[in-house]
This record gives structure tokens, C-alpha cells and sequence, in this order.
């Protein structure tokens, strides 16, 4: 049974055992809209008291206007279960975190707006036909348009440690939860920056749990001086394990994300989108569509606003590194 069919099977069992979640209705008798997350939001992270202040600023109550479908299945690998717990429920709107989810949904309904808050490089997956004019039911934000972004993360290592002749990135946005296209950019973009610096850029591409332990072990035996850490889903469970390995073995790395809630120790960069207004304007999609009628594919998908670049000095203590005075000053945060 092939991914559509699944839900279809989905909506149709629930339908005859008269399981659809039911809609209240608000006192003026219209029901709250059901906004989907896809994947779902584990209740420490920050985003959904964002997402919720945001639509409050447009005059927006949850449980009034709105409710969240939440499937308890959270940010990783496992876009099948949390895409057919969403889709069950007949949703008003799917609000999606990282394009590999945006373009699951995408497969299985063209009808249904769905909002991203990040995701990269829309337009090279097939979910919208420009960043202008996206002309399709995917809108929203994407933290990428091009590769240069990728190839400042390599510029920005070099910087904390001018010597360095060999970069590793542990790249982990390849399919098959991302489109060969986006890896190819990403790597393109690397490798166009590590150029003029001479610098020898290695590609460990991780799409599996089990890959990233084969990857350090090429790190190490391939002589890396340096790491890339990008941070697909199939990253996350794994996260402290790449940063103590960072830092036990005296490698400066710079993530595109940024994780302070696993503690120390941290990458020594990071440079990132501001997620949290990445947020902001997501939500504002999220009224214009549910609440004034405006159609995703007309809605252009924005990039972000600012990135951020923070230096970690206590990682920096922990590699014995002292950080360029010049890189300190151009950070937005420094984390001692």
C-alpha cells in the first residue's frame, strides 16, 4: 500500500467507526480551524509559544479560533506516522517543519495549504514552481535560496583557525528524506568557498543513524581538521554524541542550528537562521490563508530576514583554541 492509499485507508476506517475527532463550535457557531503539526512539537522546545503569540497578535485565540492537532510523534525520521495522524483529521491547514515533511504532505494532498516555518530549497524539490509565485498549496519560509549560505559555514571554520587545510562536512540533507538537487547545491556551495582558500572539503553524507558513526571514524582517519555539522532529523538523537566527539578530539565545528538546551559542550560556531522569527512570519501566512481567504500559491515564500553567528568560548577553552578577535567581534552572541 503506497503512502496515499494509507491515508486514504486512514480517513475512510475512521469515517465508518465514527472516530474523526469532532469540532467544537465557537460561540458564533463556526468551529475552530484545525492547524495539523507536521511533525509534531515536543513541549520543551520554545516554537509553538511563538507560533501561538504570533497569531494572537493578529487577534487569533487558540481554542477559540484554532486548535493544534498534535500526533506526539515528534521531529526525526518518522514522517510516515506523523503525516497519517495529521492527515486523519482532516486539517484547515499543515503547518510543516523542514522540507522533507512539506514535501511528504505535498504528495498526498495538493488542496490543503501547507505553511512551512523552515525548510530549503522548495522550488528544486517540486512543491512550488518559483519563491515568487509558488503556484502551488506549499507557501512560507525557507532558510535557503542558493549554496552561499553552506559556503559560509566553511569560510567561517577556516576563520576560527586559520591552518586548517581539510574540512569534513557531516552532511546530512541527502535523500531520501531530502531531493539529490538541495544536496548538490549544498555541496556545490561548499566547495566553491573552500576553493579559494585552498582548502580540501570532505563530504560525509549521513542518512541514516548508522551512517554518522561511520562518518567520525572517516573524520578521524581521513585527517579532518575541521567539521560542517548540518542537522536533518536523523541528526538530532545523536547531537551530543557529534558535539563530545567535537571537542575530545580538539575540532573546531560550526553547526547551521543551534541546540543550547543538550548543555556543554556546544559547537564552537553556529550560524543559523533566526528561527524564532522565522516563526513570526509563518504565522502571519497562517492568518492571511485561514482567516482572509489569501491562497498559498500566491503568497510569496520568504527567505530569512537575518542569520545569526554565535562563538561558544567555552568549547574554545575545552580545543584549545583562542578565537580570532575579529570573528568575536562580527558574533551576535558569545557563550563563555
Amino acid at each position: 500500500m503506497n503512502r496515499r492509499d494509507s491515508v486514504l485507508a486512514l480517513l475512510a476506517a475512521a469515517a465508518a467507526g465514527g472516530s474523526l475527532p469532532l469540532r467544537a463550535q465557537t460561540p458564533g457557531g463556526r468551529r475552530p480551524f484545525v492547524i495539523g503539526l507536521l511533525p509534531d512539537f515536543p513541549k520543551e522546545w520554545q516554537v509553538p509559544k511563538i507560533l501561538v503569540a504570533a497569531l494572537a497578535e493578529s487577534g487569533r485565540v487558540e481554542g477559540r479560533d484554532y486548535v493544534f492537532h498534535h500526533s506526539g510523534v515528534y521531529y526525526g525520521g518518522d514522517t510516515q506516522a506523523a503525516l497519517d495522524s495529521v492527515m486523519v483529521t482532516r486539517p484547515d491547514l499543515i503547518f510543516a517543519t523542514n522540507l522533507g515533511f512539506a514535501i511528504a504532505a505535498h504528495k498526498v494532498t495538493k488542496t490543503i495549504p501547507i505553511v512551512m516555518w523552515t525548510s530549503g530549497f522548495p522550488v528544486e524539490a517540486g512543491v512550488a514552481d518559483s519563491l515568487a509565485r509558488p503556484g502551488r498549496n506549499v507557501t512560507g519560509m525557507t532558510v535557503y535560496a542558493s549554496g552561499e549560505v553552506f559556503g559560509k559555514l566553511v569560510q567561517l571554520v577556516q576563520e576560527a583557525k586559520p591552518g586548517i587545510r581539510r574540512v569534513g562536512a557531516l552532511m546530512s540533507y541527502v535523500p531520501p528524506f531530502h531531493p539529490r538537487a538541495e544536496a548538490d547545491i549544498i555541496v556545490r556551495g561548499m566547495r566553491d568557498a573552500a576553493a579559494p582558500l585552498g582548502l580540501d572539503v570532505r563530504i560525509f553524507e549521513i542518512s541514516k543513524n548508522e551512517h554518522i558513526d561511520e562518518a567520525l571514524a572517516s573524520v578521524l582517519a581521513q585527517g579532518v581538521e575541521a567539521l560542517v555539522l548540518t542537522n536533518d532529523p536523523v541528526m538530532i538523537p545523536r547531537l551530543k554524541d557529534i558535539y563530545r566527539f567535537a571537542t575530545e578530539r580538539r575540532l573546531p565545528m560550526i553547526s547551521d542550528a543551534e541546540f543550547r538546551e543538550l548543555g556543554p559542550p556546544q559547537p564552537l560556531l553556529s550560524y543559523r537562521a533566526d528561527f524564532g522569527r522565522l516563526m513570526g512570519q509563518a504565522a502571519s501566512y497562517v492568518n492571511r490563508i485561514l482567516w482572509q481567504g489569501a491562497k498559498p500559491g500566491d503568497l510569496p515564500i520568504q527567505l530569512p530576514a537575518r542569520f545569526v553567528f554565535e562563538v561558544d568560548l567555552a568549547t574554545a577553552k575545552a580545543i584549545g583554541l583562542v578565537v580570532p578577535k575579529p570573528l568575536l567581534l562580527r558574533a551576535d552572541g558569545v557563550f563563555e
